[in-house]
């Protein structure tokens, strides 16, 4: 995959895409913590359809971060198996890939997701999005600010196929496609969803906030 010089997206528009996806899966009474697989394939999709970037997809896999924290806490998304980190179906973590670039719209949920006897403090609501590193092999989680990703494409294939099996999965991302509007643009900030059972409900822009980037 070519690498771009540059982000793909801007701070505000990580941003604007993080509140409307973290809007949709939390009106479903979904745990926002655990979407990670509709969070990349909302992500990309709309990364996709309103900034015109063909080359996002959701990939799933093993993700390390560092999160920088004064116990130097690291966030791993995998399980360790001898000396190697793996994904599986129970152990796994997604991000969107495009143009050489990682965004991980999850980021700003890292403070929920990292154990709170172990992180030693607050973690901010930042965004990632950062270059893909071609070899892991150099990464030291234990380096404030490191990160790793290691796909695993059987898994990403099977996690896309259990997604498209289900229909009302995408009907909420065309949920976030209709809504989402590319800053600078005024956003709205509810949208009303209708449901099977004919009710429909207002559903408001998540009122989460990105402090910064790593």
């Amino acid at each position: 995959m070519a690498k771009r010089a540059t982000p793909p997206i801007t701070l505000p528009e990580y941003e604007r895409l993080f509140r409307t996806i973290h809007a949709v899966v939390a009106n479903e009474q979904g745990d926002p913590t655990k979407a990670c697989l509709f969070f990349a394939v909302a992500g990309a999709y709309l990364l996709k359809r309103h900034h015109k970037l063909s080359s996002a997809c959701p990939v799933a896999g093993v993700a390390g971060y560092n999160l920088r924290t004064p116990t130097n806490f690291a966030i791993v998304f995998g399980r360790q198996e001898g000396d190697t980190l793996v994904a599986d179906a129970d152990h796994f973590h997604c991000w969107v890939e495009v143009d050489g670039w990682i965004v991980d719209l999850m980021a700003p949920l890292f403070d929920e997701m990292a154990p709170a006897d172990r992180k030693g403090a607050t973690i901010p609501r930042f965004m990632f999005q950062k270059p893909a590193i071609g070899d892991v092999s150099a990464v030291n989680l234990d380096t404030p600010g490191a990160y790793l990703h290691i796909p695993n494409d059987r898994l990403t294939t099977d996690l896309m196929k259990s997604f498209t099996e289900k229909p009302a999965y995408f009907d909420l991302v065309q949920v976030c496609d209709q809504w989402y509007v590319r800053p600078p643009k005024k956003i709205a900030p509810s949208i009303r969803i209708a449901h099977q059972t004919g009710k429909a409900k207002d559903v408001f822009l998540s009122l989460v906030r990105i402090a910064g980037a790593w």
